[in-house]
């Protein structure tokens, strides 16, 4: 037998309460995570006929605990006030879950409702203000087929009622609900952490349901409730490898904390003795079996880096932090005292002045450990590579100047790198508390950035502000394009690296907090920003982008609150009758009805409309109900999204929906308006003849162009030259990246855009015909011009017809002025169109000569252009 460690009590001192912060807790500035074990209920040793042992037992099992490392023990009924202060001088929290009433369909019983509500205020205000009182489980395991019937919104309305009940009364002790994965989909807004009693024991399944389960928790914190192994059936020693297992794979997988079940064997429940199991890791005897030791020199050590505690297989590498920044001296310091001391143990942090006129250097006077590197304004691309070829450690990450980081953060960008053949890893960004109503509004609104997932654990793209890429990526693909002054380029990184083949790894608990605009003026010139970053990567990616413009995701968009929550809801798999062991919750894509409904696009044919019902009046109800359809989506957005409690307010509120309608509109503006003055491949390129031979084609033919080769050559050979061509003479084009049915879409005008397309067919003997389809494409420019001129020549039209003094002739006369301009202006863009794609059709003659195929067809001979 193990002979008990005499472990003496503390001092009776004063322990802080816990505070959340992002996915963590604290105590004041450390983050804390818990190490817990669930203890009883066991059978009442004391008059007071509660279910715990006397006094003198508890206090050995707490030496026992604190020997481990315990921190957090989880109870089931609600201890003594004797039971606290024993905890509180053995430095233990104490986690209670409060009895509840019968599995019955209480909600349809008033009096069982106040009962349930009474039982949980009584227990918060027994140990109110408790020093141990960590807080309250408000429930455990609510029955799947029970919230199958009442529906996960009806539930999670009465356990957010419960959680206001534990605030009112104890505010500082934190609350949450002991979830399962039967019921995985509920998840209680109010709560302040998500947990979860999960028993699996592979670790494979138990790191992918992690990663699950953290995007369920978004930025609140995920810990599991319940862990363990019966020694029963299982050996000891498999008992002690999985636990140790199990609290290394969760803490590296960013959990905030683990109970262990149990503390001992010894149980007691519905009157009777529990012996025919044994998930103790002490026997009821309180002798330590082999997980205790197993345990030990993992949680014994709680204040050292997790790189101490969970000593990876191979040395973590050396990192370079890049921080980039232009004026952000507002925030710059806070990032700088942020990167100081990191827990991780190789790394080094490069800061890029891109040409500040703020106070920058004199801030960075005040960290001389930091590279600075000070640089004439040239974008935030430049400035990122420029960072990058200062950087001497194998992995790159960055951050901004607008951000904190976590201490912990290197280390699960890199353990997430690391973890699989991942090119970069990116973490989530979030809001620190605001400092007034205003920024605190604006934090909770539409269109910050934020991570897109493909799975729980692969990513689309990761935000600049908190990513990490092997070096070795970012010189395979030339770093990041100076292009992007603003934005875009991380977008621009992740879908280049995807277009290679590599993948991109995420990593929940990798947090950064991202300050957001403190004004509603700089939020609009932030929003405004990110539309011209649209338009841009439009350009090079266009097999991303739809008809108006947005990018069209693969994955989902994670943030805190969507724009479709009214028309979009996720659907949840219970099993075949409810039964399914874990029912999973999945989100809907998102409602291109609701994203119509917020569109610049939108607001455009309801404005048109409205013009319209000056001359027709039965049309003045259309625009109303259009405009009302709009609000609809924003006070969807308004009742969803989370404000800082303490600013939460009417005023907060409208200002919100105010920013949810117009934010679409903002961006999508500068979106149409970067397009429309954008790349266009300059006139004098098109202007300037082919002086190479090449075969005249006809105009007629240039659309459907053939080439011949005895030789076997393909297309390939042919696309290979048109784009050594167009790069030398100066075109603006963008290449098919495989999503597309098209080979180089060329961006001709502001008129026009071409598009080539190509096919080889095969002959006997080796022979080839490559035929290119050279297409007229309209540009949005020409989109939109056209539909303003119809629509101002139909209402002019309209107008005359209503007007009372017009005559018949008068009428017709305008009519056929209009209807002849219109035709007029529209043969001249036909007619500008037909000639790029000339001047494309003799480029390709060009190219095809080089690459040593015979142009064939329509042509007038071959001659100088």
């Amino acid at each position: 037998m193990h002979d008990v460690v005499s472990v003496a009590p503390l001092a009776a001192t004063e322990l802080p309460r816990l505070q959340v912060r992002a996915k963590f807790f604290f105590e004041g500035d450390t983050k804390f995570y818990l190490q817990g074990v669930t203890y009883g209920p066991f059978r009442p040793a004391t008059e007071d006929g509660l279910n715990l042992p006397a006094p003198e037992r508890v206090s050995q099992d707490f030496a026992l605990m604190r020997e481990l490392g315990v921190n957090v023990l989880r109870v089931y009924h609600t201890p003594p006030r004797w039971f606290l202060d024993l905890a509180q001088n053995y430095r233990l929290r104490v986690m209670v879950t409060i009895p509840w009433h019968k599995r019955v369909l209480f909600l349809d019983d008033p009096e069982a409702v106040g009962t349930i509500r009474r039982n949980v205020a009584k227990a918060a205000q027994a140990n109110a203000g408790h020093p141990s009182m960590l807080g309250f489980f408000i429930d455990n395991e609510i029955p799947p087929d029970l919230v199958r019937w009442y529906g996960s919104r009806r539930m999670e309305e009465f356990l957010n009622s419960l959680v206001r009940i534990v605030k009112k009364h104890d505010p500082l002790a934190l609350a949450a609900y002991a979830n399962f994965p039967p019921t995985e989909y509920l998840l209680p807004s109010e709560v302040d952490f998500y947990s979860y009693n999960v028993y699996l024991h592979r670790k494979k399944d138990l790191v992918n349901y992690l990663g699950r389960l953290q995007n369920l928790a978004g930025d609140k914190p995920l810990i599991l409730s319940e862990f363990g192994m019966d020694t029963l059936r299982h050996p000891e020693e498999e008992q002690a490898h999985l636990l140790a297992e199990h609290v290394t794979t969760v803490f590296e997988s960013g959990l905030a904390g683990t109970f262990i079940f149990s503390w001992t064997d010894e149980w007691f429940t519905d009157g009777i003795d529990v012996t025919d199991w044994a998930f103790g890791i002490v026997t009821t005897e309180r002798r330590p079996k082999a997980s205790y030791h197993a345990l030990q020199p993992l949680l014994s050590h709680p204040e050292r880096p997790l790189y101490q505690r969970f000593v990876p297989e191979k040395p973590l590498p050396m990192v370079t932090v890049v921080v980039c920044s232009y004026n952000g001296a507002r925030t710059l310091r806070d990032c700088m005292i942020s990167l100081q001391d990191l827990h991780y143990p190789n790394y080094e942090v490069v800061f890029v002045d891109d040409g500040s006129k703020d106070t920058t250097q004199e801030i960075m006077k005040d960290f001389p450990r930091v590279r600075n590197i000070v640089q004439k304004n040239r974008g935030l691309s430049v400035a990122r590579n420029v960072g990058i070829a200062a950087a001497q450690g194998e992995v790159v990450a960055f951050t901004d100047s607008d951000c904190m980081v976590d201490r912990d953060w290197l280390y699960f960008l890199v353990h997430t790198l690391l973890s699989s053949d991942f090119a970069a890893v990116g973490g989530p960004n979030i809001s620190p508390p605001a400092t007034d109503w205003i920024q605190a509004t604006v934090g909770a609104a539409p269109g910050s950035p934020s991570h897109v997932l493909l799975t729980d654990t692969i990513a689309e793209h990761v935000p600049g502000c908190n990513m990490a890429y092997h070096k070795w990526a970012l010189n395979e693909i030339g770093g990041f394009d100076p292009e992007y002054r603003k934005a875009g380029d991380d977008v621009d990184v992740c879908w280049r690296l995807m277009q290679r083949g590599y993948v991109i790894g995420f990593s929940p608990a990798a947090v950064v907090w991202h300050y957001r605009r403190f004004e509603v003026r700089t939020y609009f010139s932030q929003q405004l920003g990110y539309g011209e970053a649209e338009a841009m990567l439009r350009y090079k990616h266009l097999q991303y982008f739809g008809p108006t413009g947005s990018a069209i995701w693969h994955g989902n968009v994670y943030s805190q609150t969507r724009m479709d929550s009214f028309f979009s809801r996720p659907i949840i798999y219970h099993g075949i009758f409810g039964t399914g062991l874990f029912q999973c919750i999945y989100p809907k894509r998102y409602s291109p009805f609701a994203a119509l409904l917020s569109s610049l696009e939108w607001l455009a044919v309801t404005l048109f409309i409205f013009a319209l019902s000056f001359p027709l009046p039965a049309l003045r109800l259309i625009p109303l109900i259009m405009f009302g359809l709009t609000l609809l989506v924003g006070l969807g957005y308004m009742a969803q999204a989370r404000i800082e409690t303490k600013y939460d307010s009417t005023v907060a509120r409208l200002l919100l929906l105010y920013l949810a309608i117009m934010q679409p509109w903002r961006r999508a503006w500068a979106r149409y308006f970067t397009w429309l003055r954008g790349k266009r491949t300059p006139p004098a390129v098109i202007a300037t003849k082919e002086d190479a031979p090449h075969l005249t084609v006809n105009w007629a033919a240039a659309g459907h162009l053939a080439f011949w080769s005895e030789t076997g050559l393909e297309r390939s050979h042919l696309l290979e030259k048109v784009n050594q061509l167009l790069e030398e003479e100066g075109w603006k084009f963008s290449l098919d990246t495989g999503w597309t049915n098209w080979d180089m879409h060329i961006f001709a005008s502001r008129w026009w855009n071409l598009r080539l397309r190509s096919m080889t067919e095969i002959y006997p003997q080796g022979r080839r015909l490559t035929r290119v389809g050279n297409f007229m494409n309209v540009s949005t420019f020409s989109s939109l011009l056209g539909g303003l001129i119809l629509t101002f020549s139909l209402v002019i039209m309209l107008t005359q017809s209503q007007a009372a003094q017009a005559t018949a002739a008068t009428r017709l006369k305008t009519s056929l002025y209009i209807m002849g301009t219109v035709s007029f202006l529209a043969a001249l863009w036909c007619i500008h169109g037909l000639r790029l794609r000339h001047r494309l059709a003799e480029l390709v003659e060009v190219a095809a000569i080089r690459a040593g195929l015979q142009p064939v067809g329509k042509g007038k001979g071959a001659k100088k252009g």
